[in-house]
């Protein structure tokens, strides 16, 4: 079985044969690796030493590299901004729901009419399992995934409007979500808060969102094994069908 991994901020030390893939937007690097004898292919989100930011990622590429080496399943990481008290820094948040504010392109689908229903925009297999691994090590929320187009981080103003209609702040959610759904992948995300988000606390810094991963690394790799060990090969979601189901 292969199993897919799209990592964010600071998950790039991974020992694996590099492997390159062609797409239709570009070639797309990843790190092939076993694990619990499945076929493990990890695609840094912003690559080597974070060079690329959030509104400049290869999502489609990423996504359609996925699909090209025939991964069914994946699960993407992230660190996010909690717009809540109660999710706190060092927590871990799985998203079951998002609402878009990127201004990104958003679909694969430019010459035919496919509408994917996201009526559960992410896998609930894959999401119960994350579930499960994460109540052995992290605290855990789950609620709605708020996508900001950045790079910059969001203002007083922006998160005191945001946080009445979700829970936790990002920038790689979307498209990333919505293009696995439209290629038939089962996909769930696995977020770090690492910080409370622009007038939850007093500042906002960068060191202290890489401090916070590299700290909470450990604890993340061992979520995401548990994960790539249970997840099944047969599943009976409907991810798949997504495609089919949605053409006009």
């Amino acid at each position: 079985m292969k199993i897919g991994i799209i990592g964010g901020t600071g998950f790039y030390e991974i020992a694996g044969e590099k492997i390159e893939i062609s797409t239709d937007y570009g070639k797309v690097e990843t790190i092939h690796f076993k694990k619990s004898n499945r076929d493990v292919f990890f695609i840094s989100r912003h690559g080597k030493n974070h060079h690329t930011p959030a509104h400049k990622v290869n999502y489609h590429g990423n996504v359609q590299a996925m699909k090209k080496i025939g991964i069914d399943a994946v699960v993407g990481i992230s660190t996010v901004g909690s717009m809540k008290k109660g999710i706190k820094p060092g927590s871990i948040f799985i998203p079951n729901d998002f609402i878009d504010f990127t201004k990104r392109k958003t679909t694969f689908f430019d010459k035919e009419t496919i509408h994917i229903d996201l009526s559960e925009p992410f896998c609930p297999i894959i999401r119960k399992i994350l579930f499960q691994e994460t109540k052995k090590y992290r605290a855990l929320n789950e609620g709605i995934y708020i996508a900001t187009e950045g790079p910059h981080l969001e203002t007083k103003a922006e998160v005191a409007m945001l946080k009445n209609f979700g829970d936790v702040v990002g920038m790689t959610l979307v498209p990333e979500a919505i293009l696995a759904r439209e290629m038939g992948i089962c996909y769930a995300s696995l977020c770090l808060v690492s910080n409370y988000a622009a007038g939850l606390q007093k500042r906002l810094s960068i060191k202290e969102i890489k401090d916070m991963y590299k700290a909470k690394k450990p604890i993340i790799k061992k979520i995401i094994d548990g994960a790539i060990e249970k997840i099944p090969e047969k599943r009976n979601c409907r991810c798949r069908h997504a495609p089919k189901e949605g053409k006009m």
